[in-house]
C-alpha cells in the first residue's frame, strides 16, 4: 500500500491541521482498541447478565422443596398435633434438573464468549475503517497537490501561448474536483472517528491517532475449521442439546410417583397426656395418558436444540469457507498492488506531468494519468480494508482470535 514520502506526509499533515482542524492524539494500537472495546461494549454487559441469571437458575435447581410445618389443636382427640412434611423428588429427577441447569449456565457462558468474538470483529472493522478513511484522505490530498501543480503548469503554458484556454479550464476543473473530493474524505474521516470513539465509550469528538498494521497472514483453512469446532457458539449449541436431553429425562422421571414423607406428634386423652408418634407417606400419581404436557414440551425443545445446532454448524462452515476465500483473494490483490501497480503509478504520475510541462503530451493525457493514479491508490486502500474485514469475518465465524498463539 502507498504510504507516501516524508515530504508528502508533512504536506498532508499540514493540510489536515489547517483545513480539517484534526489534531493528532496519542497513538492507539489495534490491541488497545480490542481490549478497550471489550470492556465498554453494551452487548457484553447483557451477555454477562444473562450468564448471572443462568447461574441463579442453577442454584434454584439445587434447592429442595421447603419443609411443611403443621400445628393443630382442639377439644377432641387428638387434643394437639405437631408435624413436619417433606416432598421428595422422583428418583433421578432432581439430578437431571440440576444437570440441565448446569448445562444451561455453561451455554450462557459460551454465549458471552461468542459476544466477545462479535465485539472483537466489530472493533477490528471500526479500527480499519478509520485507517481506510485516513489513507483515502491522504490520497485525496496528494491528488489535490498534483492538480494544483498541473494547474500551475497550464497557466504557464497558456500565458506563453503554448496551450489553449481549454487546457486552462480543464486544469481548473480538475483542481476544483480534487478539492471537493478532499473535503468529502474529510467528512468520512470524521464519521469513522466518531463511530470508533462511540464503540470505545469515548466522546464522539474524541481525537484518535491509530497505528496502521498489515493484515495477518492467511491461516490454513483446515486448521481454522478444526479450531472452530471448539468455538463458543458451537459449544453453546452443544450445551443446549445436552440441557434439553437432561430436561426431557427429568420430565419423564417426574411422572413417576412423587413421595411426600411426614412425621407428627399427636396427643390424646384427658388434657392430652397420651402422646403418640405418627408417620405418613403421600404419593402424587400421574394419570395414565394425561398430564404429559411437560414431557411433550421437553421433547419439542430437544428437537429445536438439535435443529439449531445443525443450522449453526452449517452456517459456520459456510462463513468460514467464504471468509477464507475472500481473505485469500484480498491478500493476493494487495500484494500485487504493493509490488507492481503502485510503484508504476508513481512513475506514471511524474512522467505525465513532466511530459505536459514540456509540451510533448496533451492535457487530456495528463488528466487521465492523474485520475488513474488516484483510482489505483484508492483500490489499493480498499483491498487492504477488504483483507482486514475478511479476517474479522473469519475470526467471528471461528469464534476465537486467529492472530494469537
Amino acid at each position: 500500500m502507498w504510504h507516501g514520502s516524508a515530504g508528502s506526509s508533512r504536506v498532508v499533515t499540514l493540510l489536515l491541521l489547517l483545513c480539517g482542524g484534526i489534531a493528532l492524539g496519542e497513538p492507539l494500537t489495534l490491541r488497545q482498541v480490542l481490549l478497550e472495546a471489550r470492556s465498554q461494549a453494551p452487548a457484553l454487559a447483557q451477555a454477562r447478565a444473562q450468564e448471572a441469571v443462568a447461574l441463579g437458575d442453577e442454584e434454584v435447581a439445587r434447592t429442595f422443596s421447603p419443609l411443611t410445618l403443621t400445628l393443630g389443636g382442639g377439644g377432641n382427640d387428638p387434643r394437639w398435633t405437631v408435624g413436619l412434611a417433606q416432598k421428595l423428588p422422583a428418583p433421578g429427577a432432581r439430578a437431571a434438573r440440576v444437570l440441565a441447569a448446569e448445562l444451561t449456565a455453561r451455554g450462557a457462558a459460551d454465549e458471552r464468549r461468542a459476544s466477545e468474538a462479535m465485539v472483537r470483529a466489530d472493533a477490528r472493522r471500526a479500527y480499519f475503517s478509520w485507517v481506510r478513511a485516513h489513507q483515502l484522505l491522504e490520497t485525496s490530498a496528494r491528488a489535490l497537490s498534483l492538480a494544483r501543480e498541473s494547474e500551475a503548469a497550464a497557466v504557464l503554458l497558456f500565458d506563453t501561448g503554448a496551450a489553449p484556454e481549454l487546457d486552462l479550464l480543464q486544469a481548473r476543473i480538475a483542481r476544483g474536483s480534487a478539492e471537493v473530493q478532499w473535503l468529502t474524505r474529510q467528512g468520512e474521516l470524521a464519521a469513522s472517528t466518531a463511530a470508533l470513539a462511540l464503540l470505545l465509550g469515548r466522546p464522539p469528538a474524541a481525537v484518535l491517532d491509530l497505528v496502521d498494521t498489515p493484515p495477518p497472514g492467511l491461516p490454513p483453512l483446515e486448521a481454522v475449521l478444526a479450531r472452530s469446532a471448539q468455538s463458543p457458539t458451537a459449544e453453546a449449541r452443544q450445551a443446549d442439546v445436552a440441557a434439553a436431553e437432561a430436561t426431557l429425562r427429568a420430565s419423564r422421571r417426574e411422572r413417576w410417583p412423587t413421595p411426600t414423607v411426614g412425621v407428627s406428634v399427636e396427643a390424646d386423652g384427658p388434657a392430652g397426656r397420651s402422646v403418640f408418634l405418627r408417620g405418613a407417606l403421600d404419593l402424587d400419581l400421574s394419570l395414565p395418558g394425561l398430564g404429559r404436557g411437560e414431557t411433550v414440551r421437553a421433547e419439542a425443545s430437544l428437537e429445536l436444540a438439535r435443529a439449531r445446532q445443525n443450522e449453526e454448524r452449517r452456517s459456520r462452515w459456510t462463513e468460514l469457507v467464504s471468509s477464507h476465500a475472500r481473505l485469500s483473494a484480498a491478500l493476493a490483490g494487495l500484494a500485487r498492488y504493493s509490488e507492481e501497480i503502485l510503484p508504476a503509478v508513481v512513475k506514471t504520475e511524474g512522467m505525465a506531468l513532466e511530459s505536459y510541462r514540456v509540451g510533448r503530451s496533451p492535457r487530456v493525457a495528463l488528466n487521465a494519468a492523474l485520475q488513474t493514479a488516484t483510482d489505483m491508490r484508492t483500490q489499493a486502500i480498499e483491498a487492504a480494508f477488504a483483507a482486514q474485514s475478511a479476517f474479522a469475518d473469519l475470526e467471528l465465524a471461528a469464534g476465537m482470535p486467529l492472530d494469537e498463539p
